[in-house]
């Protein structure tokens, strides 16, 4: 028997390629981030935002309060659209036709609220 072969003579293991394990999509790894509950802390929070910054700059007086609160909007506008576009991309355990709205819905908020009241805005 040759020395390191095991088995009879001229029997042969045959190659065997070593074990890598399965790859998984980034998303499999930033789903549990995004759980359901901090969808919605990300959406109420954004809409929060998005009410108080109109508020604060429909009622004020000076140009550098109303600069203050359209920056407050559109920071609640980012973690409302954070919340609806990136959770409908890779939440994959919901249904299709909701994150397909969400995605949607993210979407609008972007035109309606972000770019239609900001080139309301540069007007007046």
């Amino acid at each position: 028997m040759v020395s390191g072969q095991s088995g009879p003579p001229g029997s042969y293991q045959a190659y065997q390629q070593p074990y890598q394990p399965m790859r998984k999509p980034l998303s499999d790894y930033l789903k549990p981030l995004i759980s359901d509950l901090m969808l919605a802390a990300m959406l109420w929070i954004g809409l929060l935002l998005v009410w108080l910054g109109s508020l604060i700059a429909g009622v004020a007086d000076t140009r550098g309060a109303v600069e203050i609160g359209l920056a407050v909007k559109s920071f609640g506008v980012l973690l409302a659209t954070w919340g609806l576009v990136i959770g409908g991309m890779l939440r994959h355990d919901m249904e299709k036709w909701v994150r397909f709205a969400m995605i949607a819905a993210g979407t609008l908020i972007i035109l309606a609220v972000g770019y239609w009241s900001a080139s309301v805005w540069a007007m007046g």
